[in-house]
């Protein structure tokens, strides 16, 4: 039911984001480029082609940035003077009049060793850098789709081995290609759609020359399309492609309809191997060179070949921690690692297909399993690839723990690829009928509600506690089970112990359109980057960037412990030069051990909006090769600055501070005071909103509260906003941004007379946090034999702590009597660090005076080493002779 339900909700959001070019106009604003279509969106490696580009504040072209270097894109300039008239050589034919915001046209070259696959295309102008569109470099002949192509007897006929770039013009469009081929020729027809950014959903269908029909496909992979047939004589044979349900088409609804004889690759089984080593893996697929019938598995009822291959997995040491494919990447699939990898054959390269890093010693079931006698027990830390073989069946792990021992259980389909509904359940091996853990279903995390939708319909990572010594087994299954089944129904299986860590995804601030980068000197550009923690990963992540041009720095961020999400603030200085550069974001936390752990974000954006904003709809995004900031030489409008050197601290006990750094600490249950002033570089001095960013989907629901006691206005620039640290905020640092919208009056044109309000937004300089800990333990004292201290004596006092907040450090334990308390003292002692006990030894003076005496028991320790947290327990005794 929750995968209908997703399903239906992707469905609205599709149908929301289908109409017609108007309803995809850009949300006003200053002028940022937004790229909409590139046509053709592919050449051959190695060739040149001539595209098209259109989109929205594309004026005066510089060039095309592709996130390859072997892909290079030159404007190409109109003629200014007339031209001889071909036709007649005494005529001459006017330069055509230009369109300063376009369609522009580029020569695309390729060189010859440019990897197969689809990589990112920026358009670069005057306003800046745009949003990526996919760009794919082939290996086969590249043609246009050419008109009137509707009907057989208009039919474009093209030889096996052909791309075709075509358009679905209109909802009731239909292309026709012809291809001659010979019998026993097994061609693969593949539909390029939502991998390349389109919005068509291509429906392709297979006829001989007498009409009759030979296979169909649809809804491939989300709506690429690809089907098969072996020819069954010589001769010619047609292919027809529609937009399925004729409901909609366009300019936004291109495709790359490819003829072939070169391999195809359905599965790849184990679709995971272990990093730096080479491993033999069975390739599923159609037209495999050397390839065999693969007995009773089928993709789309149609029969794979198999071909066993050894694969050698990049050396780099950090690639397991990275996912470098020249693959469409959607978000359910954005945070594993991986690789990319294709098969050359007699008719040319496979499709690029995604190998991913398994995390633990790999297991590959090489046996059915399909009952929990004939499960293969496997050892804990191992992680587990196998797919179901057989129609309705589960697949059986059998695995052995000791009686409260702890095994983390994530099983992976959807993440890699299976589009299929997997589930398991843990279950007694005595009593495979006894259910331990429940039905283990969808996991509805994402790294945000619409940003960037990861949920898949895997199940959330699970932790099980054996109950006794003994043998368990997991049950592993799919809902599709009943058609869905073989290599393409594959799964990884990771048990062991959790090996806390993280990854990052980076995109541009509009969360709701396509963007590019359009930094003003003097302006601020902002990053989403959204953390997802791996088995239980609870520590701050810093955030760092490398490769920015000249003026241009990064303001800092710290996702705290408590949050998902941080805001990255770029600066650009007044006088930064004209620029367009790639950027890295990098990631930094650290380990069980203190070891640092230092992981790459990977850029992604969004691929098609939605026509309103703020309705949480979840928009089309999906995974970039590159992060890109454009510096041009406009003026901001404003800024905003957080004056930290006048920040005052209100604590819950004592009295309020003055801010000595650049950083506010506070104690859990403290507030402050911060002054934020706006800056404005217009004489018109807009009225400023200013609202703050949400470290959680709820900004009352995180761990540092932010509220504005009033709006900027040009007679009172200044105001003061409230930084509240909850009482039960997650100690660590925290990073707070305001942004500020103003509806300012500006032209594209800088004399224009008339100038139009317009929205336009800045972001202010971060107020960093840190949340001090209110405790670092819990402490007991005590007691002493009948509470009382004989006189002339020492007796050990026990101090014993339950640590909290992660906190391994050690306690400095002393105490001190009451003012009118005298005969007793104790030395200092120590709660090593990793230690939870200690005595405390009181000495009793023998000529003290008997009686009742009381006194404090006080613990300090340093939070991050600098921070102390004093906890103060009073005692009282009774002296004696």
């Amino acid at each position: 039911m929750r995968r209908l339900v997703f399903g239906l909700m992707v469905f609205a959001a599709s149908v929301a984001m289908v109409g017609s070019a108007s309803a995809q106009q850009p949300p006003p604003g200053l002028p940022s480029p937004r790229l909409q279509n590139v046509f053709p969106c592919g050449v051959k490696a190695g060739t040149s082609v001539e595209v098209t580009v259109t989109g929205f504040d594309v004026e005066d072209p510089e060039k095309l940035l592709f996130a390859h270097p072997g892909l290079k894109g030159e404007y190409i300039s109109p003629p200014k003077d007339p031209t001889p008239d071909p036709k007649d050589p005494k005529k001459t034919i006017p330069a055509p009049k230009v369109n300063p915001a376009g369609p522009h046209k580029f020569k695309v070259t390729a060189a010859a060793d440019v990897p197969l696959g689809v990589f990112d295309v920026r358009f670069v102008g005057k306003w800046g850098a745009s949003n990526p569109r996919a760009f794919v470099v082939g290996d086969l002949l590249e043609v246009n789709e050419k008109e009137p192509n509707n009907d057989i007897p208009d039919v474009q006929k093209i030889e096996i081995g052909t791309t075709i770039n075509g358009v679905i013009s209109n909802p009731t469009d239909v292309d026709y290609a012809a291809f001659t081929g010979k019998k026993g020729q097994r061609i693969v027809v593949s539909c390029q759609a939502s991998s390349i950014d389109s919005k068509a959903e291509p429906m392709i269908e297979i006829f001989d020359a007498s009409g009759r029909k030979l296979t169909t496909n649809r809804n491939y992979r989300d709506n690429d399309a690809v089907a098969d047939v072996v020819l069954p004589t010589d001769g010619e044979y047609f292919v027809r492609l529609f937009q399925f349900t004729y409901t909609a088409g366009g300019p936004d609804h291109v495709y790359r309809l490819s003829v072939s004889a070169a391999p195809w690759i359905d599965a790849v089984f184990p679709p995971v191997v272990e990093p730096g080593k080479p491993t033999p893996v069975t390739l599923y697929g159609r037209n495999l060179p050397g390839g065999q019938l693969a007995e009773g598995y089928a993709a789309d009822g149609r029969p794979l070949e198999q071909l066993t291959v050894t694969i050698t997995p990049p050396t780099d040491a950090t690639a397991n921690t990275k996912l470098v494919s020249p693959t469409h990447v959607e978000p359910s699939r954005a945070l594993q690692d991986g690789f990319a990898y294709s098969l050359k054959g007699p008719g040319g390269a496979s499709n690029p297909v995604t190998i991913y890093f398994a995390r633990n010693k790999l297991v590959v079931k090489t046996k059915v399993a399909g009952s929990p006698e004939t499960a293969e027990v496997v050892p804990a830390g191992s992680e587990v690839a196998g797919f179901l073989a057989k129609k309705g069946e589960k697949d059986w792990v059998a695995f052995t723990a000791k009686k409260g021992e702890k095994i983390t259980i994530d099983l992976a389909a959807e993440r890699i690829g299976a589009s299929g509904d997997f589930y398991f359940s843990v279950r007694d091996g005595k009593d495979p009928k006894r259910d331990l853990s429940g039905e283990q279903d969808d996991d509805n995390d994402t790294l945000h509600p619409f940003g960037f939708y990861s949920r898949s319909s895997d199940p959330a990572p699970y932790q099980f506690t054996a109950p006794e010594d003994g043998k368990y087994l997991i049950a592993v299954a799919c809902r599709e089970s009943s058609y869905l089944n073989g290599p393409k129904a594959t799964y990884r299986l990771r048990l062991g112990q959790p090996v806390p860590d993280f990854r990052a995804v980076v995109m541009p601030y509009s969360r709701f359109y396509q963007t590019g980068s359009a930094a003003w000197q003097g302006s601020s550009q902002a990053y989403y980057v959204f953390a997802q923690r791996q088995d239980g990963y609870t520590g701050s992540i810093a955030v760092s960037v490398e490769g920015l041009p000249a003026g241009v720095t990064a303001q800092p961020l710290t996702i705290g412990p408590a949050v998902r999400w941080g805001l990255l603030v770029l600066d650009v200085a007044p006088g930064a030069a004209h620029a367009t550069a790639a950027f890295t974001v990098k990631l930094t936390g650290t380990d069980s051990t203190g070891k640092a752990l230092i992981r790459s974000a990977r850029p992604a954006s969004v691929t098609w909006g939605v026509p309103q904003p703020d309705q949480q709809i979840p928009v089309v995004s999906r995974l970039d090769q590159s992060l890109v900031i454009a510096v041009r030489p406009e003026k901001a409008l404003f800024s905003i600055k957080a004056d930290l050197a006048n920040a005052i601290v209100k604590p819950a006990t004592g009295k309020e501070d003055k801010v000595k750094g650049p950083v506010i600490v506070m104690r859990q249950g403290d507030k402050s005071t911060v002054p934020v002033k706006v800056e404005w570089s217009v004489p018109e001095k807009p009225n400023v909103t200013l609202v703050a960013e949400p470290m959680a989907q709820n900004q009352q629901s995180g761990p540092v509260s932010v509220q504005i006691t009033a709006q900027p206005t040009k007679d009172k620039p200044e105001v003061m906003v409230n930084v509240d640290a909850k009482s039960n905020a997650v100690p660590g640092a925290y990073t707070v941004v305001l942004r500020g919208t103003a509806q300012v009056p500006f032209a594209k044109d800088p004399m224009a007379k008339a100038k139009p309000n317009i929205p336009a937004e800045a972001f202010s300089t971060p107020i960093q946090v840190l949340v001090i800990p209110s405790a670092l333990g819990r402490f007991t004292t005590g007691p002493l034999p009948n509470n009382t201290l004989k006189l002339g004596s020492s007796t050990d006092l026990p101090i014993k702590v339950e640590r909290m907040h992660d906190f391994a450090g050690e306690y400095q334990v002393t105490f001190v009597p009451a003012k009118d308390a005298t005969g007793v003292t104790a030395a200092e002692v120590v709660i090593p660090a990793g230690k939870d006990e200690v005595k405390l030894v009181l000495k009793t003076a023998a000529d003290a005076k008997p009686g009742a005496l009381a006194g404090t028991v006080v613990v300090t320790a340093l939070y991050a080493g600098k921070y102390p947290v004093t906890y103060e327990n009073k005692v009282s005794f009774n002296l004696a002779k």
